[in-house]
């Protein structure tokens, strides 16, 4: 017995939707991304991931937490990683030791710090002989003590510095006494005023220059993926787009990842974070000046800036139109 035409007409039509699907899985481009820090500055990214924009250029990313910009170089050293959202100190820091990290563009170009303490503790004067907890060596929460207290003519030796984790974290060194003070992104920093903690400095006010959070690729990846690397800037850029349209759902991402639902501290983390972060997202040469200046290695006093960077990829896309066509021309 012949089955009906459109028997076979259906089996092939299922066959090849099957077919074309599984294609464009196989054709999506796998890129492992790494991000230092849970704060509101890295909400571009969680919301290209969340709102399937990577895949709408190709991509098939997955996003994968470090706390320290250190770690997530390692991973990119390793080629575990490809892609990170990470500090530019730790990105100078390993290119000096000879490794393959570049600085491809800018996501925020200050501490994204405060520091608070216990009550008693006045002034920045007053942290030296303190105890002050940051995430890990060679993180930017490592910089941003070192560089702010300078300011204040405290040396390192002045001070010592506990390395305990993320930004949650620091903020639980205060509460079980294990720190005098902690230096922690927002919203956390108005979470620790709920506490009963005072903010010592306020680095974001301070606006020393340096790159609390860059986009750094493999160099040796990306020359072999140059289109992949673009097509992240893409999807990047498009979920700042996003985040400076809904300023809600931004909000509820932010609580999601960070897992606070205070409206107060989330109307606090977007108001210092989503309009600072720049839509053409070159990499500054005294963002990487900076860098250099606070390294310890020997190697950082002669080595030229302009090695750590290439803004390449944004000047392709501001040339070709795609960024005025997301924020407007400006």
């Amino acid at each position: 017995m012949k089955r009906p035409r459109s028997t076979f007409l259906l089996c092939a039509i299922t066959m090849l939707t099957i077919l074309a699907y599984r294609g464009l899985a196989i054709g999506a481009e796998k890129v492992h991304v790494g991000y230092s820090a849970i704060s509101a500055v890295t909400v571009p990214l969680w919301a290209a991931q969340e709102k399937g924009l990577f895949k709408k250029y190709g991509l098939d990313t997955e996003l994968i937490y470090l706390a320290g910009g250190s770690r997530v170089v390692l991973g990119m050293e390793a080629n575990s990683i490809q892609v990170g959202l990470f500090n530019a100190g730790a990105a100078v820091e390993a290119r000096l030791a000879g490794g393959n990290t570049l600085m491809t563009g800018s996501v925020y170009d200050v501490y994204y710090f405060q520091i608070f303490g216990k009550p008693a503790i006045q002034s920045p004067k007053d942290l030296k002989g303190k105890i002050i907890a940051a995430s890990r060596a060679g993180a930017a929460s490592e910089y941003g003590i070192r560089d702010a207290l300078a300011h204040y003519g405290l040396k390192e030796s002045d001070y010592k510095m506990v390395y305990v984790g993320g930004t949650d974290a620091r903020v639980q060194a205060l509460q079980q006494g294990l720190a005098d003070a902690s230096i922690i992104s927002p919203p956390n920093g108005l979470i620790a005023q709920k506490l009963g903690f005072k903010e010592i400095l306020n680095l974001m006010q301070m606006k020393l220059p340096f790159g609390y959070m860059g986009i750094g690729v493999n160099e040796s990846w990306m020359r072999q993926n140059r289109d992949a690397m673009r097509n992240f800037f893409k999807g990047y850029l498009e979920g700042l787009a996003l985040c400076r349209r809904d300023q809600e759902y931004a909000m509820r991402v932010v609580g999601r990842f960070s897992r606070i639902d205070d409206r107060e501290i989330l109307l606090e983390s977007y108001r210092t974070s989503i309009p600072h972060i720049p839509e053409k997202p070159y990499v500054k040469k005294e963002i990487i000046e900076a860098a250099l200046k606070l390294s310890k290695r020997e190697n950082a006093r002669s080595a030229d800036p302009e090695k750590f960077y290439d803004n390449g990829i944004v000047k392709e896309l501001e040339a070709s139109g795609f960024i005025a066509s997301l924020f407007g021309k400006k």
